[in-house]
């Protein structure tokens, strides 16, 4: 089974230039663990940015908070930072080194590749490296075990 055969071809991304606030409306709003990253013009697949990449910024790490505990523990400083992170730019805090399938790869290719990665999607690009879809551990296992399972235990 190709990852042509399961993926989903409706796909939310975001573009460089989108502010971190409207990629948090996505992905805080929307439920998203992330979203893709594309160049606007050509579609190409440039980044990938997470949930986590978006509070790492906003709340202090243990390496922070030893090193300014005072500062850390000031919730009006990171109020501030909040504005501040929301202001900056999905390319400030996008993963740049980005994993992605293409479209004629093996399924099991892809559910390796997410084990390995400790991810759970992936963006499916064509030769190019154009996103065209996305595929989840989800859309791998109901294509695995077969969609009358799931009727048989009453799930859509």
């Amino acid at each position: 089974m190709k990852v042509r055969d399961i993926f989903q071809k409706k796909v939310n991304y975001l573009t460089p230039d989108t502010s971190l606030s409207e990629a948090s409306k996505y992905i805080f709003g929307h439920k998203h663990k992330g979203l893709p990253v594309i160049n606007g013009k050509t579609k190409k697949l440039i980044g990938f940015i997470t949930e986590q990449d978006i509070l790492s910024r906003v709340f202090p790490d243990v390496r922070n908070l030893m090193e300014d505990y005072v500062h850390e523990r000031d919730f009006e400083v990171m109020e501030a930072r909040v504005k501040n992170v929301l202001s900056q730019k999905v390319k400030d805090a996008m993963c740049k080194k980005v994993v992605s399938i293409h479209i004629d790869d093996a399924v099991l290719k892809a559910e390796s590749i997410m084990s390995v990665k400790s991810i759970s999607r992936l963006p499916v690009v064509d030769s190019k490296g154009k996103l065209i879809g996305i595929i989840t551990k989800g859309d791998i296992f109901k294509a695995l075990v077969g969609t009358s399972w799931f009727k048989n235990k009453g799930i859509k």
